[in-house]
C-alpha cells in the first residue's frame, strides 16, 4: 500500500484545494462565509475521504469512502459552478477547477470500480465484455449513487 500523498488522486486533490483556496480569498466578502469557506471545506474532506480509501483493508469499507468522496466532489463542482454563474470567479479559475474535478472524478470511479469487482470476486478490466443479465436494470451499468438519488431500496409493507 503506497502513502496517500504519493497517489496521483490525493496530488490532484492538493491542487484542487489550492485552487480552491484561491477561490475563497477572490470571492467577495458577502459569499466568503456561505460559498467560499464551503468549497474549501469540501476539498479538504475528498482529501481526508482518499486517505481513508487507501488505509482502508476491507473493499466494501474502500468503496464506501469512494462514494461519500464522489459525492463531496459532486458539491464542490456545484459550489464551483454557482460561484462561476454568479461571476464570484474568474473563467481561468472555473476552468482549472473543471480540469481537477473531472480527473479525481475519473481516477475515484476507477478505483470504486475495482473495489467493487474485489467485493464479487471479478477480474477488473480483463477486457471481456460482461455477460448479459436476464433482467436488465434501470440504472446503466457502472452507476454510481449521486447526491440527488431519491431511490430508496425499502420494501414493500406486507399484507
Amino acid at each position: 500500500m503506497a502513502l496517500a500523498t504519493d497517489l496521483e488522486i490525493h496530488k490532484h486533490g492538493t491542487a484542487l484545494l489550492d485552487l480552491c483556496t484561491d477561490v475563497q480569498a477572490r470571492i467577495p466578502r458577502a459569499f466568503r462565509a456561505s460559498m467560499g469557506y464551503r468549497i474549501a471545506d469540501e476539498c479538504v474532506e475528498i482529501l481526508v475521504l482518499i486517505g481513508r480509501a487507501n488505509a482502508a483493508r476491507l473493499p466494501q469499507d474502500r468503496a464506501t469512502h469512494l462514494e461519500q468522496l464522489l459525492e463531496r466532489l459532486q458539491v464542490a463542482q456545484i459550489l464551483l459552478r454557482t460561484a462561476h454563474a454568479k461571476r464570484l470567479i474568474a473563467t481561468t479559475l472555473w476552468a482549472n477547477s473543471i480540469e481537477l474535478t473531472d480527473a479525481i472524478g475519473k481516477m475515484a470511479n476507477g478505483w470504486l470500480k475495482s473495489a467493487r469487482a474485489r467485493l464479487t470476486g471479478s477480474p477488473v478490466g480483463d477486457g471481456i465484455a460482461p455477460q448479459a443479465t436476464a433482467t436488465p436494470s434501470a440504472e446503466p451499468q457502472g452507476y454510481t449513487p449521486g447526491l440527488f438519488d431519491t431511490a430508496t431500496s425499502a420494501a414493500a409493507p406486507a399484507a
